[in-house]
């Protein structure tokens, strides 16, 4: 999820996009969204501190390949970091997604 995705997100709730769903769901989905987000924050984070560590340990050369499999990994280890209670950016954002949804934006 890149800042169009959240931007699109954010405007989805503005729009009442959501607005026949009951508060739990909403809630729910504003939770969702913000734990996405958080996870692609965390894994920009984790991939900035693995730049420069060889991909293949046994002979410490890289190819793309390689570089793709640790992509994918990292963003797997940044959604379990985020399901184990990550950094604490997604409940605030859940909140202000909701808070957008209901009209009190700000």
């Amino acid at each position: 999820m890149d800042a169009s995705s959240l931007s699109s997100i954010t405007s989805a709730f503005a729009s009442k996009a959501y607005a026949g769903m009951d508060k739990d769901a909403v809630a729910k989905k504003a939770h969702a969204v913000a734990s996405d987000f958080e996870s692609v924050y965390i894994a920009d984070a984790f991939k900035a501190m693995f730049k420069d560590v060889s991909v293949d340990p046994l002979n410490g050369k890289s190819d793309n390949s390689n570089e793709t499999w640790r992509d994918m990994l990292i963003d797997q280890y940044a959604k379990d970091f985020v399901k184990k209670g990550g950094i604490g950016i997604a409940d605030g954002i859940a909140a202000q997604l909701i808070k957008i949804q209901e009209g009190h934006a700000g």
